[in-house]
């Protein structure tokens, strides 16, 4: 079953449930974060808090992109979820400012921290974490929305182990300076599982081809056709995070200029591609014609 299909009912579920169950724990690392005075749990509450806001702007997005739209939205409001993907990036990303700038401010001034209660804490945060990261684990392959929320909290639960490990190491030998380091290196964590989102929905708010399409590939494909003697203005966009589109002329020999060469290209691409919406306009051309112009390009 695709995704498509999928997301219509359980995501919705599964998005809200993923709001309660790090809204709850977000509320617990912060109380505990100021209680144990532990940096390293008030900053991974505060990333926790940006997880939740993706995870409702996702869930937000999904409702608005099924919304029918006024008729000068041909698309709908699809590509809503494009524009989430990446303030959700940018959000990650000014969180971690904040982070780093209370980090460093922070490293040589050590303070008496709490170690059991930020060991105790962080052990719910891997658990909760890990939870709600398993409930996006069949969708997140197909969405990068979806991949964002799921990404994010996986690192999570990695990060709330980073932050047991610190714990340890406060109640052990008194390394009161590692709670500084170790929100330094959830910083970095956050950053580089990030990037790749920030990246990608850039790129989709760009226009450009989605990752997930192999253009040369398709490019050969197209060539392949019978009857064909080339293609050109070659347009393949994004409409929303899990739909595609693509538009094409191709010129073929007169005996081939009919509906049969479009229909068969046209489940091909579909069958080899995640493209959904497939428009083609075909052109007449005589063989002798195809002296000078007749080469591979895109417009």
């Amino acid at each position: 079953m695709s995704f498509k299909h999928q997301h219509k009912g359980k995501i919705n579920n599964k998005l809200i449930a993923g709001v309660v169950l790090n809204t709850v724990f977000i509320i617990i690392e912060l109380i505990y974060g100021f209680l144990a005075n532990s940096l390293v749990l008030i900053a991974d509450a505060i990333h926790n808090a940006t997880d939740v806001l993706s995870l409702f702007f996702a869930w937000f997005s999904f409702l608005l992109a099924r919304k029918k739209a006024p008729e000068k939205f041909t698309y709908g409001y699809k590509n809503i979820t494009i524009l989430t993907a990446f303030i959700n990036a940018i959000l990650l990303f000014l969180s971690v400012g904040a982070m780093v700038w209370e980090s460093v401010e922070r490293l040589g001034n050590y303070e008496a921290i709490d170690s059991v209660k930020v060991i105790l804490v962080a052990f719910g945060g891997v658990i909760i974490n890990g939870l709600s990261a398993f409930l996006f684990f069949d969708e997140h392959r197909y969405d990068i929305n979806i991949e964002g929320v799921f990404l994010h909290l996986l690192s999570d639960a990695l990060v709330s182990l980073g932050v047991i490990i610190a714990g340890f190491f406060i109640w052990w030998q008194s390394w009161f300076w590692i709670d500084s380091v170790v929100s330094l290196l959830v910083a970095i964590v956050i950053i580089v599982s990030s990037w790749k989102l920030f990246k990608e929905s850039l790129n989709l708010i760009l226009v450009a081809i989605p990752t997930t399409i192999d253009l040369e590939k398709l490019k050969v494909m197209i060539l392949k056709s019978k009857g064909l003697v080339t293609f050109h203005d070659l347009h393949i966009w994004p409409i929303s995070t899990t739909e595609t589109a693509l538009s094409v002329h191709l010129v073929v020999m007169p005996e081939f200029f009919n509906e049969k060469i479009t229909i068969k290209l046209e489940e091909d691409i579909k069958s080899n591609f995640p493209i959904h919406h497939v428009t083609m306009q075909l052109e007449k051309r005589e063989k002798n014609e195809c002296i000078t112009d007749c080469t591979l390009h895109q417009v």
